[in-house]
């Protein structure tokens, strides 16, 4: 490992100091644990300094303008034009950690020892946190209709490859470079991508059949192609839903407004509803009702595909915020009012508000409090204020794979102040590759062993939408 930068630990180790409490080999084997254990994290635009920052924190990062070439003649001279960038502001708003505390009888123990035991579970943990910000960052992509390729709960075999071809055409469309594309893919959307004889045919793709061997996809039309289990995806059978059918047939590209019969359910504008042969991420704008069933709904956006008379239509039920929280709140939230045990799920989209003030997240963390009640962490802090009983609209079933190039997503990272040596704690800074990690120990008389704390101070961004597509399967 090539360290970037270091700071120097607070209190200097002498020979006899216990070799396997120094910050700074815990610094560096936490980085290397982190970059083996992401999988996102690792795909994008990295922006880093040396700079010492704290949560909450705006750093710029850059997106290149874009050039046009020109044409000259012999008797021309060379015009030279200004080299602009677009600053992207970005908030330190994710600070992972991880704490735990080596005991007394443990820290006789070899540092590798301890490495198995503590740090590679707690970086693990800060690694998935990481990834799933970074991949939660997938409903910037949901966009238009035309922005999103394949459809939910409906990857297969035989459509697998159609699906692919329709995210690269979209990247194709917005002049991507194709060197940097990525395909970063859902467990069950790489299953239907592994059971295709064109990727895993060994004289179609060249590779020896290490595909097939090693369930790798390796590079698949122009994408380097990975599965990474945080991928947004939620499956059918602990999803809140109310089913029905919608009246008439509808062709492409048809209004959004349907009858429908849902029936001992009344919807509410906001929440997700997904037609069958559709199966887009749309959600109510309208919706009317006779008292008991619903009748009609108004979806977001008009038919991406035909649907059928006699479709199902999957409403996504509401449930309540409980408590209030400001605007930047970034710890868990709340929710209430769900059927039992089918609270909203990690791996799952949840919007708050309607119109011009909807906000959607990613669901990172999901913990039932009770059958009827869940704590949610989300991909990043609350863009606006949450007040009680306000309602929250969790997002389809199926997996929301993502077709990128590097350049459209950025991992910001800084490292966090060291803290004062005069508090007799250890502490370090070690970098790798455009992430900061900060250790610091210090001995918990109340605990009876040498409490560790793990953080990685970071913020998402998106550089440039129109560089991503959403792969739905």
């Amino acid at each position: 490992m090539n360290p970037l930068y270091l700071a120097t630990a607070m209190l200097i180790c002498f020979a006899n100091d216990n070799d396997a409490l120094i910050p700074e080999k815990w610094a560096f084997e936490g980085l290397a644990i982190l970059e083996e254990s992401m999988v996102m994290a690792n795909l994008v635009h990295r922006d880093f300094n040396d700079e010492i920052r704290e949560f909450g924190d705006v750093v710029n990062a850059h997106r290149p303008a874009a050039r046009t070439g020109r044409r000259k003649t012999d008797s021309d001279s060379y015009t030279a034009r200004d080299v602009s960038v677009t600053n992207v502001r970005v908030p330190l708003d994710q600070w992972f950690y991880d704490s735990f505390v080596i005991k007394d009888g443990e820290s006789s123990k070899a540092f590798k020892d301890l490495v198995a035991v503590h740090l590679t579970p707690a970086v693990q943990n800060m690694a998935r946190m990481v990834d799933r910000a970074v991949l939660g960052r997938c409903h910037e992509f949901i966009k238009t209709p035309s922005a999103r390729a394949g459809r939910l709960l409906n990857m297969t075999s035989s459509n697998a490859r159609d699906f692919v071809l329709e995210a690269r055409e979209h990247l194709n469309t917005q002049k991507a470079f194709m060197d940097g594309r990525q395909l970063v893919l859902a467990p069950s959307a790489e299953t239907a991508l592994l059971k295709t004889d064109l990727f895993v045919s060994a004289e179609q793709r060249g590779d020896g059949g290490s595909a097939l061997e090693n369930a790798l996809l390796g590079r698949i039309l122009g994408f380097n192609t990975y599965m990474a289990q945080n991928v947004n995806y939620i499956g059918t059978t602990n999803a809140d839903t109310a089913t029905g059918t919608v009246t008439n047939a509808a062709s492409a590209g048809a209004s959004g407004a349907q009858a429908v019969t849902v029936s001992s359910y009344i919807t509410t504008p906001g929440e997700y509803a997904v037609v069958d042969g559709n199966d887009q991420p749309t959600h109510i704008t309208a919706d009317a009702d006779n008292a008991t069933d619903t009748t009609s709904v108004t979806l977001n956006e008009a038919n991406k595909y035909a649907t059928s008379a006699g479709a199902t239509i999957t409403v996504y039920k509401k449930c309540a915020v409980q408590g209030a929280y400001a605007a930047g709140y970034s710890k868990e939230i709340v929710v209430d009012g769900h059927t039992a045990s089918k609270g909203p799920q990690v791996g799952q989209l949840i919007s708050f508000g309607t119109g011009g003030s909807r906000h959607t997240y990613t669901i990172i963390e999901a913990t039932e409090d009770s059958t009827t009640q869940t704590s949610l962490l989300l991909d990043r802090p609350l863009e606006s204020a949450l007040s009680d009983n306000d309602d929250a609209f969790p997002g389809p079933a199926g997996s929301m794979n993502l077709a990128f190039h590097r350049e459209s997503i950025a991992l910001v990272s800084r490292p966090l102040a060291l803290p004062d040596a005069s508090l007799g704690v250890r502490a370090a800074v070690g970098v790798h590759n455009g992430v900061a990690m900060r250790v610091i120990m210090q001995y918990d008389s109340s605990l009876g062993g040498t409490r560790v704390n793990l953080d990685v101070l970071a913020g998402v961004a998106i550089l440039d939408d129109d560089l991503g597509c959403l792969l739905l399967g």
